[in-house]
């Protein structure tokens, strides 16, 4: 099994992580000063912004690895493993571009879950993003620290697989 260390974050990503995680607690910190004081809203708040940072940080990619027939994407939460006999392309995406986030995070460590749709994201640094797209038409973008050895890699474990 040949292991990909994770992209470190690019410049953009550390600037929108380090305010939210001055702002978030701050936020949350702040809501126990209201009057008239109101501790259930504040513990509430407290709790859910705290969360937010917490899972963000989960979904952080901290393994990426490829085997003989299979890409391993684990972070705190689980893994996800993508079949290599299953892609049918995998491409380095230099350009960063207009996309929606459809559910999950948006630039808190990282760009993670769901977005155009159904592209699947784990991506530290959107300039290092890496894109496969599989047979059953699925998405997934991952950012690798050396987007090009990892794909050189993949292909040719790919092409032995023919």
């Amino acid at each position: 099994m040949k292991e990909f260390v994770t992209a470190k974050m690019d410049d953009r990503t550390k600037i929108f992580t380090l305010i939210l995680l001055v702002l978030l607690p701050l936020l949350a910190l702040s809501s126990f000063f209201m009057q008239p004081p109101k501790p259930v809203v504040s513990v509430v708040l407290t709790i859910l912004l705290f969360s937010v940072i917490v899972i963000s940080y989960g979904l952080v990619p901290k393994r990426i690895a490829i085997s003989d027939d299979q890409i391993l994407i684990r972070n705190l939460f689980g893994a996800v493993i993508i079949n290599i006999n299953e892609i049918k392309t995998a491409d380095k995406i230099e350009k960063t571009g207009l996309n929606l986030r459809t559910f999950g995070v948006g630039g808190l460590f990282g760009y993670f879950g769901y977005f155009n749709g159904r592209d699947v994201w784990y991506v530290t640094n959107i300039h290092k993003k890496v894109k496969m797209i599989l047979k059953s038409g699925k998405i997934y973008m991952i950012s690798p620290e050396n987007p090009d050895n990892f794909l050189q890699e993949v292909h040719r474990r790919m092409s032995e697989m023919v």
